[in-house]
């Protein structure tokens, strides 16, 4: 019979390392949990119990190597973890680098905001690597039957795994919140190479699917602004990480956004309710909203995973109307896949950081600056066929928001100086008057009064991360730095010459652009599959939102919801929406169900590629 001994337990040098894995697991979910900690500590105790149990009955020449190979990888792991936690407000995925012409780049951002106090995840590397090479390997093992045991604890992790995760219910971000850091990155590659997270459906379902969603909506008979830009140029400029708070808004009385607040003051719509609908993709998700009117996924890059599908998109139904279509970027054209995504969404020619003229001086952090880009992307609208339609999207206010001393305008003071908010508004600051020369050139250039110029913020530049750069962002804005702020991002319409003044209040998301774009146009198609809506014409104020928070949290006209980490409805916080008064959460559950149908339903859309279905099937009826 086996017995324990317990003394040798405790000095054994698996148990310290063991011990000090638990150390480091609290420490990093300090930094990115701010529910029950506890919770999420005691979940993640099984399996990292059990990874360290395997290193303790293991018996073979390579035990020290081994031994501290695991637990370095497992450091470098939560390292990675609270890194790039700093930088999105979330963990990465297995996809970041699988892709690395995406995450080549970005880790280079994320790596730019390190802090020293991240680097105690590897304070015991050193001291245990010099104790294993100095120790006998019979004082970091244990004589048991090694093999029945490593075999029982195998089989019963596997068959745990397996009917845990055939039977989950949830996303990663749900996951981790809930189960811990394991598990999330269990979770995570388990959906990025399997696609658990599809859900299969039967010939009969999917036969009810697409006959559900091949309903057109009606139509009304008379709609505000149709076709009030009917055969103009369409230029949509997608402003890397622009918030709307920063709108209208100052820091020590110096205009942050002069240029954007002067598009704003004439022939021009302002929609001040407007948020991002991105999922991992972020940026290019944006891009792929916009474009379909489709929810992303809030496990996986659409331009990643999902540039195989058939998508009836904005940019298809110009090219039936005689447009031209076009995507301006300042970086590599491999970044995101989008060399590989653009034909799939229609667009004609797709000009990145290879078509520009520069040199290493002109780059600031991923790409081209901001300057130059929107300088040059004018000398090639210049030679487009008209009408055109462009996406423009900057990249120089992109996280980690550095640029050089000689760009810099604004007088930051001394407590602010270096720190991330500081540098955020900074960088918004200077691709603000980048833009501004914009309209100038465009003007030169007779362009201005032939288009219409689309703006809006893709995603949020400062995510709440617990830092000093959250406390900034509350004594700046004079509230908490909830996420119905920091998911809040402009949406600007400008059409020159048409004495439109307004600044319209309606609840809504990047999903309801394509619509809205169509109906100016007076452009009547309402092929496919659309979950979006015309704001000017809608009478739905409502936003669901995905990633950055549960799947079910929703804004609309009065109430703010947030969906609970744990996937419990009753846990989850509401407040009214002008007051931030805590509200009965019971009076948000039609909201949260609505939010929940219709995410559901783009998944089962995206994932069985049914757009084309959808099509033809309105084409029987």
């Amino acid at each position: 019979m086996f017995k324990f001994n317990y003394k040798k337990i405790f000095n054994n040098v698996i148990f310290t390392i063991f011990i000090l894995t638990l150390i480091k697991l609290i420490f990093l979910y300090n930094f990115t949990i701010k529910e029950d900690i506890m919770k999420t500590f005691l979940y993640t105790l099984p399996i990292a119990l059990f990874i360290y149990s395997l290193l303790y009955f293991m018996n073979t020449k390579y035990s020290k190597i081994i031994i501290f190979s695991i637990h370095a990888l497992i450091s470098v792991l939560l390292f990675i973890d609270l890194v790039y936690y700093g930088y999105y407000g979330f963990l990465p995925s297995v996809n970041m680098f699988l892709f690395v012409g995406a995450a080549g780049e970005v880790w280079k951002s994320i790596l730019a905001i390190l802090r020293p106090i991240y680097f105690l995840m590897f304070i015991d590397l050193i001291p245990l690597a010099i104790y294993l090479i100095k120790t006998d390997k019979k004082t970091i093992s244990f004589k048991v039957n090694k093999k029945v045991i490593a075999s029982f604890l195998i089989a019963t992790l596997c068959l745990g795994s397996a009917l845990y995760l055939l039977n989950f219910r949830g996303n990663s971000t749900y996951a981790y919140n809930n189960y811990g850091v394991f598990t999330y990155h269990i979770y995570d590659v388990y959906t990025n190479f399997l696609n658990k997270s599809e859900k299969n459906l039967t010939a009969s379902e999917l036969k009810e699917s697409i006959n559900t969603f091949s309903a057109k909506d009606k139509e009304k008979n008379k709609k505000r602004y149709n076709g009030i830009a009917k055969d103009k140029n369409i230029i949509v400029v997608q402003f890397e990480s622009l918030n709307d708070f920063l709108i209208n808004k100052g820091y020590k009385d110096q205009e942050i956004t002069p240029n954007i607040n002067k598009l704003i003051s004439k022939d021009s719509i302002y929609f001040n309710n407007f948020y991002q609908q991105v999922g991992p993709g972020n940026t290019s998700d944006a891009e792929f909203v916009l474009s379909t009117s489709l929810f992303p996924s809030d496990e996986l890059s659409i331009f990643n995973h999902y540039n195989n599908n058939y998508y009836y998109t904005l940019q298809k139904i110009l090219k039936e109307n005689n447009y031209s279509t076009h995507v301006f970027h300042g970086n590599d054209k491999e970044f995101w896949s989008r060399d590989k995504m653009y034909p799939k969404l229609g667009i004609d020619e797709f000009i990145s950081l290879e078509d520009f003229d520069y040199e290493k001086k002109d780059i600031i952090n991923l790409g081209l600056n901001d300057v130059d880009f929107f300088n040059q992307t004018v000398n090639h609208m210049k030679e487009f066929n008209k009408p055109f339609y462009s996406t423009v999207i900057n990249i120089t206010s992109h996280h980690p928001y550095e640029i050089p001393k000689e760009l810099k305008e604004l007088k930051i003071d001394d407590q602010h100086k270096n720190t991330l908010f500081a540098n955020y508004i900074e960088s918004i600051n200077y691709s603000d008057r980048a833009f501004g020369e914009f309209i100038q050139r465009l003007k030169e250039e007779g362009l201005y009064e032939e288009s219409i110029i689309i703006l809006y913020g893709d995603h949020s530049g400062v995510y709440p991360t617990g830092d000093k750069s959250e406390e900034y962002m509350k004594e700046f804005l004079g509230n908490d730095y909830e996420f119905d702020e920091y998911m809040n991002v402009p949406l600007i319409i400008n059409l020159p010459g048409s004495k439109v003044q307004e600044a319209n209040e309606i609840v809504g998301g990047e999903i309801d652009l394509m619509p809205t774009i169509l109906n100016l146009l007076g452009i009547d198609n309402n092929k496919g599959k659309r979950f979006g809506s015309d704001l000017n014409n809608s009478n739905e104020s409502f936003v669901s939102l995905l990633y950055h928070v549960p799947v079910g949290s929703f804004i609309d006209d009065e109430k703010v919801f947030r969906m609970s980490n744990d996937g419990i409805f009753e846990n989850s916080i509401a407040w009214n929406k002008n007051t931030k008064k805590a509200i009965d959460i019971e009076e948000c559950r039609a909201g949260y169900e609505k939010a929940i149908k219709r995410f559901e339903e783009g998944q089962i859309i995206l994932e069985n590629d049914l757009i084309d279905d959808i099509i033809r099937e309105q084409k029987n009826k």
